[in-house]
């Protein structure tokens, strides 16, 4: 009856370990900080998308740790005692961590394939091309999803903390 095995499992969040991801992941921050620069505003994309491509196949890398560490450390399967609710949302944030790391890949090989290797003329100022701001807009997307997965773990993350102190309601 392997069937009612996995549906009794329930997955918790083993708070200290997480925090501790989040707080060491320095690089993580670090790199999204530069990408920042470098995208905005769009102008600045354009002299910079060489750098920009090799940045983006850097964010795959750094999100293939980051979501290898909160998975590998972050999240405890099979626990005893846990919030079938609190189960429930790290199932479901644990769950997008694949489509996560999806979206920064395609989102390296499109930065690949938009660089034209067009110089611009002297004293003209480069500008994105249709292909790069696609990339970009694409970018803001994956930002905006990114940003709200991780502002709902670190709610669980808390939510965990306190049910573990037994401040909760």
């Amino acid at each position: 009856m392997s069937g009612q095995a996995s549906s009794s499992r329930r997955l918790s969040v083993n708070a200290a370990f997480l925090q501790d991801i989040k707080n060491d992941n320095r690089d993580l921050k670090i790199l999204m900080d530069r990408l920042a620069v470098l995208t905005q505003p769009r102008e600045a994309a354009a002299n910079h998308w060489s750098e920009l491509i090799q940045l983006f196949t850097d964010l795959n890398d750094q999100l293939a740790l980051h979501f290898g560490l909160e998975e590998a450390y972050g999240y405890f399967d099979q626990a005893l005692d846990t919030d079938p609710e609190m189960s429930v949302a790290a199932e479901t944030l644990r769950s997008q961590h694949a489509g996560l790391f999806e979206e920064s890949r395609h989102l390296a090989e499109a930065a690949a394939h938009a660089c034209t290797g067009e110089t611009p003329t002297e004293g003209a100022t480069p500008e994105v091309t249709t292909a790069q701001e696609k990339v970009l807009v694409r970018y803001d997307a994956f930002l905006k999803q990114f940003h709200e997965h991780e502002e709902a773990e670190l709610k669980l993350i808390l939510d965990a903390l306190d049910e573990d102190l037994g401040v909760g309601d």
